[in-house]
């Protein structure tokens, strides 16, 4: 695991900045990478790990990772998607929905089981994917996520998500590699 500091540079600022390694370590790292940026303020019992998952394989690494520091911390772990709506829906929106919710239930089944310990909660929300997980993890120990997820480009090193996490989320951000 790699652990840097940020200074929490704007995203242009991060990119033109020659002393940054933020993006550079989280996008090239063989290993999870911890961006640390806010002191610590936990608010909320008990402490809680923030999980985000779009289904991908980086995804499916970082909920093991998550699982694994959530039982190493004796936290609880809140497993999140966030569901966008589209412009065109081709489908009703209960039935998008329920699909986020039934890729919720299966990517945590094994872990769940392997963690006893662990109490999870399973949420789907609604609206921007880097707001709603910041929001998610307002009070958190962390928030973890996988590297890139499933939009994008495919060339891309790290997503969008990871971008907007790292200047957004007030707690550490923990990217993970695809396993």
């Amino acid at each position: 695991m790699v652990v840097l500091g940020s200074r929490r540079l704007s995203r242009t600022a991060e990119f033109f900045s020659a002393g940054s390694l933020v993006v550079p370590v989280t996008a090239q790292a063989e290993c999870p990478v911890v961006v640390v940026g806010d002191a610590e303020h936990i608010s909320q019992q008990p402490p809680y790990v923030v999980a985000g998952i779009d289904g991908s394989a980086s995804a499916t690494a970082a909920l093991a990772f998550a699982f694994d520091e959530a039982d190493l911390r004796g936290a609880a772990l809140r497993v999140v998607c966030v569901w966008q709506r589209p412009l065109i829906m081709l489908d009703d929106e209960e039935v998008a929905l329920r699909a986020q919710r039934t890729l919720l239930s299966e990517a945590s089944a094994g872990l769940s089981e392997k963690y006893p310990d662990v109490h999870v909660t399973h949420e789907v929300l609604t609206g921007h994917p880097v707001e709603e997980l910041a929001r998610a993890a307002e009070h958190a120990l962390a928030v973890i996520v996988g590297r890139r997820g499933r939009g994008g480009y495919t060339g891309m090193r790290i997503g969008s998500v990871v971008h907007g996490l790292l200047d957004r989320a007030h707690c550490p951000v923990i990217t993970v590699p695809t396993g």
